[in-house]
């Protein structure tokens, strides 16, 4: 089995919001979460695991919220 990476899930919000299934302001946000902790495990600040389990939980929190009405 192979092991889902950072960049893959960093996409999957990137798409989430371009396609409007989550809101922007979220999914935007949760993009940036994902990027500083690509740079914290890059670091060796945080685990590969706990990078790939908050990033999981970053786009968790994203995909909770649909985009308000378009104005």
């Amino acid at each position: 089995m192979q092991r889902e990476g950072l960049p893959a899930i960093r996409e999957r919000v990137r798409f989430a919001w371009s396609t409007r299934r989550a809101c922007g302001l979220f999914a935007v946000a949760a993009g940036i979460r994902i990027d500083r902790i690509m740079e914290d495990e890059a670091a060796g600040r945080i685990t590969s695991h706990d990078a790939l389990r908050m990033a999981a939980e970053a786009e968790a929190a994203a995909l909770c919220l649909r985009p308000l009405a378009l104005r």
